[in-house]
């Protein structure tokens, strides 16, 4: 956790901004928070000063939350996105649960706020890969992985070298301290959000 958190936020009304900091300040957080609502002020705050996380709102005027979104995760993805808006959408939600939003808290219940700001930092940092030198300095040796994996047919749990039946999340969390997070492909959006049409995924940056 840095010792001060750089905040950026998109939000066109300056009485909003400063509710998010009142409470934020009630928590006991220190931070440095920077307000944009334009997009270029947004873009040029992501590269000139990349955040520790990013707080929007959604209707923007000129410039909405998931266009901002789109921008963040193409300039700084390892960066905690909070939608806190009081028009939460079916996208935003989506979103979340593909992983690609941190989270989202209304404006009516900003009390929350700085639990849901602290624990998307705390995911960030635990989910961020370190360095290989750090990990050679603790003496850190590589896993070995069978080359088969016994695996149930019917409910896909997997048997460790302890013959423990174990989910696929707790098997390769504990063998590689790989993390899942949950989410829903193109394929099963539909099922849980019918006439939403899922997120395209990130573009690949094309070649000069």
């Amino acid at each position: 956790m840095p010792p001060e958190i750089k905040i950026l936020v998109l939000e066109d009304v300056p009485a909003e901004a400063a509710r998010l900091d009142r409470e934020l300040a009630r928590a006991g957080l220190v931070f440095r928070s920077r307000r944009v609502e334009r997009r270029e002020d947004f873009v040029q705050a992501l590269i000139e000063q990349p955040p520790d996380v990013i707080l929007s709102d959604h209707g923007l005027p000129s410039f909405d939350g998931l266009a901002a979104l789109a921008l963040a995760q193409e300039k700084c993805p390892d960066v905690p996105f909070i939608f806190v808006t009081s028009a939460l959408t079916p996208e935003m939600e989506i979103e979340k649960l593909t992983g690609v939003v941190a989270d989202c808290v209304p404006k009516s219940r900003l009390e929350a706020l700085p639990v849901v700001l602290l624990n998307a930092l705390r995911r960030a940092e635990k989910s961020r890969p370190r360095p290989a030198t750090e990990r050679a300095v603790e003496g850190e040796k590589a896993p070995v992985v069978p080359p088969v994996l016994p695996i149930c047919s019917s409910c896909r749990k997997i048997r460790d070298r302890h013959n423990q039946w174990k989910p696929a999340e707790e098997f390769f969390r504990e063998l590689l301290n790989i993390r899942f997070t949950h989410g829903l492909c193109p394929d099963c959006t539909p099922k849980y959000f019918p006439g939403v049409q899922p997120p395209a995924p990130p573009s690949s940056p094309g070649r000069a």
